[in-house]
């Protein structure tokens, strides 16, 4: 929404605050919403400050009050009929108590909230789902099959404890070894209990230190080279103690190739790096982090953690987290995020996106490119998207507001409500079709089928791209 409509709709809420709130009027507001927009947007193009423009748009208006108030009578008269009509109309199997509820037995769909009788399932508005001892996502908070698994964050906890996991403060450094570069493509680490940071090489070589909380040759890296691999391996583990350890692997920017990194018990940093190489990491139990890297390629892969992004360029993006949240602010490149059990955000994102989630909402803030976003059991937002795509939910609402339209948009909803908002002054077809709740157009669509689960038309003289929405139930909004 952009900083005109918004003081708009603020103006008009103030307007509408001393009237029960009802359909016809919330209808009303919408008219006059897009009414005083287009108006204010006239003004402004002649010239006229903004603040001054929409003050005129709202004189223009005239006596609003004496209207409101014929509205509200109108409205308090046809209740009772209205609502002896829709008892009738009702069908047993499915209840629509307004135009974002739908009841199917014991499914109800209201809004962002999908429930089965008195229990919530999903809860897009506060990133909740909840299907008992299988799987309950709260935010940042993953717990699946009865607390088996638990994931808050960064902290980890498998059948109630804490994996062994590394201390990274006051370790410390017991080993450096460095390697060359030269004719290498492949480079293989594999540390099983510990954390473990990449970084940029000052020199031209691989570098690498290694902290620890006792020293012992035996516990050092061990490395071979084989052609052109070289592959690094932690050392022995103390069977009677507990050993902390903790390692930073240098790059050369000169390095280009593969780089695989799996790490067992412990997190994982990837920041800084300028290097032809494409990193593909794995670790099993702690979070992921990359940031300020410039890269061919990046993969990550969590068993249980979280993955975050932060200003990661590469020309392909794979973010693949089993339990826990995966967060990606100002990438770019093309990006596949999975999540089975956890939220997935991408912020300033450019590049085409591909983001699934299977328990868990995907919001979308500032991205630009083609998205392809499907979450079977959570809620879609988006706001300030720059391009078009295709979305699904399976059971959860969609509400996308668009900034620029520079591509065809397919939303498909199986269960909740869907709300789009289109770019100002944007021309566009649209085919909007569902089962068992209404549909809303904007005031200045052509339309050329006009049934009341189906209708199909423009939005001004030059539509170039389409926007389709088929909804199974709920209700669904274009503005």
């Amino acid at each position: 929404m952009d900083d005109i409509t918004m003081e708009i709709r603020t103006r008009l809420d103030q307007l509408f605050s001393q009237y029960q709130p009802s359909r016809a009027l919330t209808e009303l507001k919408e008219e006059l919403v897009g009414d005083l927009t287009e108006a204010v947007t006239d003004k402004v193009n002649q010239g006229q400050d903004a603040t001054a423009a929409i003050d005129a748009a709202m004189a223009d208006l005239g006596d609003i009050d004496t209207l409101l108030k014929e509205v509200a009578a109108d409205d308090r008269d046809a209740t009772a009929d209205e609502k002896q009509n829709e008892d009738q109309d009702v069908d047993s199997d499915v209840d629509q108590d307004d135009d974002s509820r739908v009841q199917i037995g014991k499914l109800q769909i209201h809004g962002d909230k999908v429930s089965w009788g008195d229990h919530v399932l999903v809860d897009g508005e506060n990133d909740k789902v909840d299907f008992g001892k299988l799987v309950q996502v709260d935010g940042d908070h993953v717990r699946v099959a009865d607390g088996l698994v638990d994931v808050d964050g960064d902290d980890v906890k498998i059948n109630g404890e804490n994996p062994r996991r590394t201390f990274v403060e006051s370790l410390r450094l017991v080993n450096t070894q460095s390697f060359a570069v030269t004719d290498l493509s492949r480079l293989e680490i594999n540390y099983r209990d510990a954390a473990v940071k990449l970084g940029p090489a000052n020199a031209d070589e691989i570098v690498i230190n290694e902290y620890m909380s006792r020293d012992n040759a035996r516990y050092y890296l061990r490395a071979s080279r084989h052609g052109n691999l070289l592959s690094v391996k932690q050392g022995d583990r103390p069977r009677l103690w507990p050993l902390h350890a903790r390692a930073e692997i240098f790059l050369p920017a000169k390095l280009a190739g593969q780089v695989s990194v799996h790490v067992g018990n412990g997190s994982l940093e990837i920041s800084d790096l300028r290097a032809a190489v494409a990193v593909d990491a794995h670790a099993s139990n702690g979070s992921m982090r990359a940031f300020d890297d410039q890269l061919t390629r990046l993969i990550m892969h969590s068993a249980n953690g979280a993955i975050r992004l932060d200003q990661v360029t590469a020309d392909q993006l794979a973010l693949d987290s089993k339990n826990g949240t995966v967060i990606a602010k100002e990438s770019t490149g093309t990006v596949r995020v999975e999540s089975h059990n956890g939220t997935v955000r991408l912020v300033d994102h450019t590049g085409n996106a591909d983001i699934r989630s299977h328990n868990g909402a995907i919001k979308l803030d500032g991205v630009t490119g083609d998205v392809q976003a499907a979450t079977a059991n959570g809620a879609l937002r988006g706001k300030s998207l720059n391009g078009g795509g295709r979305y699904h939910t399976d059971n959860g609402s969609v509400n996308l507001q668009f900034s620029t339209l520079a591509q065809d948009v397919q939303v498909d909803s199986q269960g909740g409500s869907t709300t789009l908002q289109m770019p100002l002054l944007t021309d566009y077809q649209f085919d909007l079709k569902n089962r068992n709740a209404n549909l809303r157009v904007p005031q200045e669509a052509k339309l050329s089928l006009n049934d009341e689960h189906h209708k199909v038309g423009t939005v001004g003289e030059a539509a170039t791209y389409h926007v389709r929405v088929h909804a199974n139930t709920g209700s669904i909004r274009l503005s």
